[in-house]
C-alpha cells in the first residue's frame, strides 16, 4: 500500500501554498488600527456638531409619530435638525469601519468557510448604514413640513432594522479586528525559526500525511490534499475513495498476521487477556495489535507493562519483561489486574471521590454557562435600555422586586412589527419570483440565483427583528411576569437551581452506572405480551423508559433554566449594582479564557483511575517481585517512546474516533472516522496523520498530557460523551451541558501544516493555549468542523466497535478478531464491522458458517448426529451457540497503480458465547449468572468471580482459535510465492493423516477455505 511522503497544505487550503503571500506582521496590525479611524472621524464630527445627545437622536429614530417625535424634540427643533445634518458623518465612518474590518478579517482568515462571514459583517454594515441613512432623511423632511405621520413611521422601521444589524455586525467586527490585532502582534515577536523544538530530528519520515481530498460542495477542484497524477482510467482498480480511505501512515507495511481487540469494558479487557495469554506464540509473531476500549486496557496493560522508562524520566523502570514472561498467568501484573478491576471505584472512600468528582463538574460546568447566560442577558439589557426596540423600562422594577411595582403589557412599536412583515413579503414575493424564473437557462439562470439570495437574505433579516423585537422582549417580559406570579425570591430561586443539579446529577449517574436493564425488559416483556405489538414495544422504548424521562426532565429543567435566567437578566441588567456589571464580565472573561473545559470533565478522573490499574510494571524489591504502579504525575507515558514496538511483540494501535459534523467525510450512518494513536503517528486516513514524536513537542504541555499510552487508553474508552458517534444520542445534549462526559479535544492533523511549515505567516492560527468555552459550546450545538484546529476524539466503538476495520486498513493477511463487544451472541457487532469495511475499503468477508455463532444453535447441531448435551449444557441449551471460533475469507481490491496487490487472507472470529464444550466452572457460572458471557458494559465494577469467568472463557476461545491461526499461516505462507491466496493445510496430527470432520470436536471452528477465483 502506498502513502504519501511529504508534509502539504492541509485541507482548506491554508498552508503556505494554498495562499497569496501575506503581507507584513506590521502592515497588519497598521490596517487593524487603520480600520477604526473612520468610526473614530465620525463619532468625532457628530460630537463637535452636535447638540444633542445620541440619546436623543436614538429616541426621534424610535418616535414612529409626529406626536411623539415632537415630544421628543420639544423646543429644540433646531438643535435636533443640526445633529440629523451631521450623522450622516458617523453613518459613513461606521459602515467604513464596518467593511474593513471584513474585508481585513477575510483576508486573514482565509478559508471559505470563514470567508462568507466575514463578508457578511460587511454586507451586514453596508445595509445597516443605508437603513440609517435613509430614516436620517426622512426625520429631515418630517422635522421640516407639517402632516402625516408616515415619515416618522417609515424612519422608525428603518432605524429597527439598522440597529438589528448593527448589534451582530459590530460585535463581530470588533472579534475581526481584535483577532487580526492579536495575530499581528504575536507575528512581530515571533522569531524567524519558529521554536527550539521545531526542528526534525527524523527527516526520513514525514512530519504530516494529509487527509484524502474532498470535493467542495460548489464545485472547483477537491481540497485537502497534495496535487498528484491520477490514475489512468484503465488502471485496474481504480477505486479512489477505497484508495484514499485505505491510506496508512509510512513504515506500515502489508503484514501476514494482525490482531484486533474489541470494545467492551472490563468485560473486554478480561476477555482480551486470557485470549492473548494462550495466544502468546502467534502474538509474538503478528505485526499489529489494534485495540479499542475495553480491549485496549488490557493491550495497554501489556505495553506499559513491556516499556522501559523514558529517558530523563525521573522514574527508573527495573522490570526486564520480556513478550514471553508479560502478564503470563500468576505473574504480579496480572494479579494486580484481577485485584483492581472495580478500577473506578472499590470501597466507600473511592466512591466519595468518584461521585464528589462528578458533582464537581457538573456544578463546575452549570456555574460556567449560567455566568455566561447573565452577561449575555447584561449585553441585551444596555443595547434595549440604549435603544428600546420594544419598551422594556417598566420591567427593571418588578424584576428587582421593588415594592409596588407591577410589569404592563409589552409595548410592540408598530413600525418594528411593518417593518418584519415587509421582510416577510419580500422573502415570498422572491420565493415567487424565483420559481417563475426558474426554468430558463443560459444567462437567464442569473435571475433564479439572485433571486434566491435575496430571498435567503430577507428570511435572515426576517429571522433576526422577530428575535430583536418579539422573542427575547417576550423572553424578558415572560420571566418577570412568572417571578412575580410564584413571588419567586431568593430561597424559591436557590430550591430551582439545587433541583436542576440534583436533576441533572441523578440523569448522569443513571446513564453511567445503570447496570440491570435486562431485567427490566423482561419484565416489559412479559407484562406486554397479552397486547399486540406490545413486544417491540417494551424492547425499543420501555426498557430505557426510566433513563429517558429523568434525562428529559433534567434537560427540560435545563433549558427552562437558562431561558428564565436570560430573560430576567435582559429585563433587569442594566439596573444591577454597577459593581456586578463590571465585575461578572470580568470573572467569566478571566475563567473562560484561562480554564481547559477538559479539565472539568470527567476525562482527567477516567484516565488517573484506568492508570491506577492497568499501568503496572514487574519490579524485585527486597527479594521480592511485585508490580508496581507507574506514577502518575511524575513519569508521563509518552507515546512516542511507551507505545513504541518491542522486540516479539506487535506494534499497538489503540482506535479512537475523531467526531466530525457534515457527511462530506464521515461514512454514511455515522458521525465520526476513525482516528489512532500509536508511536509513530496519530490521526487517520480523514483527517490526517501527524508524527507522534514531533506532536508531543509541539504542543503544549498540559494538552500534551493527552498523547499518552495511559489517555489513548482513557480516549479509546470515552464511551458516554457529548458526540458518540453512531450511537444513541439521547445523553449527548446532557453530557455537553454538563460536561460531565468522557473523551477529550486532540489537535487536528488536517490543520498542523502552516504551523509545521516553517513558513513563517502571521495570519495563520496557532493551537490556543487551552481548550477554552467554545470548545464546550461546540458540543451543545453538535458543531465539529473537519477545519478546526482540535477534534473531539471519543470512543473507537463510535466508530467501529472491534477494531477490525483499522486492522483490515493495514491489509494483513490473516486477522484474527476478539469479539467480546457483548452483542448477544448474535454478532452484531462483527456484521457491521464486514459491512463498514466494504463501504470504505472495498474489502469483501465472506464468513463460514455464521449461523453457528446464534445462541441455541448447540441443540440443532449436536441433533445432527452429534453427542448429546450433557450436564449443566442441559440447562444451558437455549442459549449455547455450536461454536465460539469461526471463519471467514478475506479479499483485498488492488490498489490503484499496483495492479499486483489484490490479495486474499481468512479471518478469525473469537466470538464470546456459551458453548457445550466450554468447562464445566463456566457452564456452572453461566447458569447461576443469565447475564454471562455479556454482562451490560456499563457494569465497570467486576468482583473476582466475574474476572474470572470472563479471563476463563478468552482462554478457551484462544485455545479453540491457536490451531485454526497456525493453519492459516501456513495457508498463507504456501500461497505466497503466487502471490495470492491457497487452501490452508490442516495441522496433521502426529504421524497420522489430517482430521476428518468426525474426529474434530464439536466446537472447532470450520477449516479456512479457498475463496472463487477472480
Amino acid at each position: 500500500m502506498t502513502t504519501p511522503t511529504g508534509t502539504t497544505t492541509p485541507a482548506g487550503g491554508d498552508g503556505p501554498a494554498g495562499r497569496p503571500p501575506a503581507l507584513p506582521a506590521w502592515a497588519g496590525l497598521v490596517l487593524a488600527l487603520a480600520a477604526l479611524l473612520p468610526l473614530a472621524l465620525g463619532l468625532g464630527l457628530l460630537l463637535s456638531r452636535s447638540p444633542v445627545s445620541r440619546t436623543g437622536l436614538t429616541a426621534l429614530q424610535l418616535a414612529g409619530s409626529r406626536a411623539a417625535a415632537e415630544a421628543v424634540v420639544g423646543e429644540r427643533s433646531a438643535a435636533y435638525r443640526a445633529a440629523l445634518r451631521a450623522e450622516p458623518w458617523l453613518i459613513a465612518g461606521y459602515g467604513l469601519t464596518l467593511a474593513a474590518a471584513a474585508l481585513l478579517g477575510g483576508y486573514v482568515l482565509g478559508r471559505r468557510l470563514r470567508l462568507g462571514p466575514a463578508l457578511a459583517v460587511g454586507a451586514a454594515g453596508l445595509l445597516a448604514a443605508a437603513c440609517d441613512l435613509g430614516a436620517n432623511v426622512l426625520l429631515r423632511l418630517g422635522l421640516g413640513h407639517g402632516g402625516s405621520d408616515a415619515p416618522f413611521a417609515v424612519a422608525a422601521a428603518l432605524a429597527t432594522v439598522a440597529w438589528l444589524l448593527l448589534l451582530p455586525a459590530g460585535v463581530a467586527a470588533a472579534g475581526l479586528l481584535a483577532v487580526t490585532a492579536a495575530r499581528a502582534v504575536r507575528g512581530l515577536r515571533r522569531a524567524a525559526a519558529e521554536s527550539a523544538d521545531g526542528a526534525d530530528d527524523d527527516p526520513q519520515r514525514p512530519a504530516l500525511i494529509p487527509p484524502w481530498p474532498v470535493a467542495p460542495r460548489h464545485g472547483g477542484p477537491p481540497r485537502g490534499a497534495p496535487q498528484q497524477e491520477p490514475p489512468a482510467a484503465d488502471a485496474p482498480g481504480a477505486h479512489t475513495h477505497w484508495r484514499d480511505a485505505g491510506r496508512v501512515p509510512p513504515g506500515r507495511e502489508p503484514a501476514e498476521l494482525g490482531f484486533c481487540a474489541s470494545g467492551g469494558g472490563i468485560r473486554s479487557a478480561c476477555v482480551t487477556l486470557g485470549a492473548l495469554q494462550v495466544l502468546r506464540p502467534w502474538l509474538k509473531r503478528a505485526r499489529y495489535l489494534v485495540s479499542v476500549s475495553g480491549g485496549g486496557y488490557t493491550v495497554g496493560a501489556l505495553q506499559l507493562a513491556l516499556s522501559d522508562s523514558a529517558p530523563g524520566s525521573p522514574v527508573h523502570a527495573v522490570s526486564g519483561l520480556t513478550a514471553d514472561t508479560v502478564m503470563e498467568p500468576g505473574s504480579p501484573e496480572e494479579d494486580h489486574l484481577r485485584r483492581h478491576s472495580k478500577y473506578i471505584a472499590d470501597g466507600a472512600g473511592e466512591w466519595l471521590v468518584a461521585l464528589g468528582t462528578l458533582l464537581r463538574g457538573v456544578l463546575s460546568a452549570l456555574a460556567l454557562l449560567l455566568a455566561a447566560v447573565l452577561v449575555l442577558g447584561l449585553g441585551l439589557s444596555r443595547f434595549y435600555h440604549a435603544v428600546p426596540l420594544t419598551d422594556l423600562g417598566a420591567l427593571a422594577a418588578a424584576g428587582l422586586r421593588h415594592p409596588g411595582a407591577v410589569p404592563g403589557s409589552l409595548a410592540f412599536r408598530t413600525p418594528a412589527l411593518a417593518a418584519l412583515g415587509t421582510s416577510l413579503a419580500a422573502a415570498a414575493g422572491c420565493w415567487l419570483l424565483w420559481l417563475l424564473a426558474f426554468p430558463p437557462l443560459g444567462w437567464h439562470a442569473l435571475l433564479p440565483r439572485a433571486l434566491r439570495r435575496l430571498n435567503y437574505a430577507a428570511l435572515s433579516l426576517a429571522g433576526l427583528l422577530a428575535v430583536g423585537v418579539l422573542a427575547v422582549p417576550g423572553l424578558a417580559w415572560g420571566a418577570v411576569r412568572l417571578q412575580q406570579a410564584l413571588a419567586a425570591g431568593p430561597q424559591l430561586t436557590g430550591a430551582g437551581l439545587s433541583l436542576t443539579v440534583v436533576l441533572s446529577y441523578l440523569a448522569l449517574l443513571l446513564g453511567i452506572l445503570w447496570r440491570d436493564r435486562r431485567a427490566i425488559g423482561r419484565g416489559v416483556g412479559v407484562l406486554g405480551g397479552a397486547l399486540r405489538g406490545a413486544g417491540r414495544f417494551g424492547g425499543a422504548l420501555t426498557v430505557n423508559l426510566p433513563q429517558y424521562l429523568v434525562v428529559w426532565a433534567a434537560l427540560a429543567t435545563l433549558t427552562a433554566g437558562a431561558l428564565l435566567s436570560l430573560g430576567w437578566a435582559v429585563a433587569t441588567g442594566y439596573a444591577w449594582p454597577p459593581a456586578v456589571q463590571v465585575l461578572l464580565p470580568l470573572v467569566l472573561g478571566a475563567v473562560g479564557l484561562n480554564l481547559d473545559q477538559t479539565w472539568m470533565s470527567l476525562h482527567p478522573f477516567y484516565r488517573l483511575r484506568l492508570a491506577s490499574a492497568f499501568a503496572v510494571r514487574r519490579v524485585t524489591e527486597g527479594g521480592r517481585t511485585l508490580a508496581r504502579r507507574y506514577d502518575f504525575y511524575r513519569e508521563q507515558t509518552w507515546l512516542s517512546h511507551y507505545a513504541a514496538r518491542h522486540p516479539d511483540f506487535p506494534q499497538v494501535i489503540f482506535s479512537a474516533a475523531a467526531n466530525l459534523s457534515g457527511n462530506s467525510r464521515t461514512p454514511p450512518g455515522r458521525r465520526a472516522v476513525s482516528f489512532s494513536l500509536s508511536h509513530d503517528y496519530v490521526g487517520g486516513p480523514d483527517v490526517g496523520y501527524a508524527r507522534t514524536d514531533l506532536l508531543e513537542r509541539r504542543t503544549r504541555r498540559h494538552i500534551a498530557r493527552d498523547l499518552t499510552v495511559q489517555s489513548a487508553m482513557a480516549v479509546s474508552g470515552a464511551a458516554f460523551s457529548s458526540a458518540m458517534g453512531r450511537q444513541s444520542r439521547v445523553y449527548q445534549g446532557l453530557f455537553a451541558v454538563t460536561n460531565a462526559r468522557l473523551g477529550t479535544w486532540l489537535p487536528n492533523p488536517a490543520q498542523l501544516g502552516p504551523s509545521w511549515s516553517g513558513t513563517p505567516d502571521w495570519r495563520r492560527a496557532e493551537q490556543p493555549a487551552v481548550r477554552r468555552l467554545p470548545y464546550q459550546l461546540r458540543e451543545l450545538t453538535g458543531r465539529f468542523p473537519v477545519h478546526d484546529r482540535f477534534l473531539l476524539t471519543t470512543d473507537g466503538g463510535h466508530y467501529e466497535n472491534l477494531g477490525l476495520v483499522e486492522l483490515l486498513r493495514h491489509r494483513v493477511r490473516t486477522a484474527v478478531s476478539i469479539d467480546a463487544s457483548g452483542d448477544s451472541g448474535y454478532a452484531g457487532n462483527l456484521a457491521a464491522a464486514i459491512t463498514l469495511a466494504r463501504e470504505e475499503l472495498g474489502i469483501v468477508i465472506t464468513l463460514h458458517q455464521p449461523e453457528l455463532l446464534i445462541p441455541g444453535g448447540a441443540t440443532a447441531d449436536r441433533g445432527a448426529g452429534g453427542t448429546p448435551l450433557q450436564g449443566l449444557a442441559v440447562q444451558l441449551a437455549d442459549r449455547l451457540s455450536a461454536r465460539g471460533v469461526i471463519t471467514g475469507d478475506i479479499h483485498y481490491p488492488a490498489v490503484d497503480g499496483e495492479p499486483d496487490s489484490e490479495r486474499y487472507g481468512t479471518l478469525i472470529v473469537l466470538q464470546t458465547v456459551l458453548t457445550a464444550g466450554m468447562p464445566y466452572e463456566l457452564h456452572s457460572y453461566a447458569v447461576a449468572n443469565r447475564a454471562f458471557p455479556n454482562d451490560g458494559t456499563s457494569d465497570q465494577w467486576f468482583d473476582h468471580q466475574q474476572f474470572d469467568a470472563y479471563q476463563t472463557l478468552g482462554r478457551y476461545l484462544g485455545e479453540q482459535a491457536g490451531p485454526v491461526i497456525e493453519q492459516a499461516l501456513a495457508a498463507a505462507r504456501a500461497g505466497s510465492a503466487a502471490d495470492g491466496y491457497a487452501a490452508p493445510v490442516p495441522a496433521q496430527p502426529p504421524g497420522g493423516s489430517a482430521p476428518t470432520p468426525s474426529d474434530r470436536s464439536a466446537d472447532s471452528p470450520p477449516l479456512p477455505r479457498r475463496p472463487a477465483e477472480g
